[in-house]
């Protein structure tokens, strides 16, 4: 027998919780934190709003846990490509190639700028470090080609900070649309190519 008041999950299914984290993290993507309410959440998830505030009691809450859910899944897809047997510069290209596919960027101010007032410093704290190890295996990588003699950078920190910068930028079209890229196809390794240059040894 289930728990009383506890929602029936579909076997078939992604369990609900995590269905409305996936579906939270969408509608925070396209809409700011103030525009999605907990209503659009239970609708967009074919699901009662008593269902939504079951799993999540707030709407904090939802938007914290949704955000760090996102972060931790792009930091696994990172990770797949971190893996891979090829050169880091290669890896770095696979990676620019699948952020570049994203049709939003992954900035956590962004994310944070509507929400920030509402949030508690603890969620705001969560937040930022699922953000920071969202690109721990990037600088991992880095660090770890600079003690081969494969690169050379004095702050691989700073290093991957750059490389996620350049790869953002990427994503920008100017007010009639235009990319910065007349060769849209191989934008990802134009990118990567400057971001090369400055690891030359």
């Amino acid at each position: 027998m289930r728990q009383l008041g506890r929602p029936p999950s579909d076997s078939t299914r992604k369990p609900t919780n995590e269905r409305i984290l996936v579906t939270a993290a969408d509608l925070f993507l396209v809409k700011s934190y103030q525009e999605v309410s907990m209503d659009d959440v239970a609708e967009a998830c074919n699901v009662t709003k008593a269902t939504v505030y079951y799993y999540y009691k707030t709407k904090t809450r939802l938007y914290t846990e949704a955000m760090v859910g996102l972060m931790n899944r792009v930091r696994s897809k990172i990770n797949y490509f971190l893996e891979e047997e090829n050169s880091l510069y290669d890896q770095l290209v696979n990676i620019a190639e699948a952020y570049l596919h994203v049709a939003t960027e992954l900035d956590t101010e962004r994310f944070m700028h509507s929400a920030r007032n509402s949030l508690s410093d603890d969620q705001i704290k969560a937040i930022q470090k699922a953000e920071e190890a969202m690109y721990s295996g990037i600088e991992d990588a880095i660090r770890e080609a600079d003690e081969k003699g494969d690169i050379h950078t004095e702050n691989p920190a700073f290093a991957v900070r750059a490389y996620i910068a350049l790869v953002k930028i990427g994503l920008y079209h100017n007010a009639d649309g235009e990319s910065l890229f007349n060769d849209k196809e191989n934008k990802a390794k134009q990118i990567v190519e400057f971001f090369w240059r400055s690891l030359e040894k």
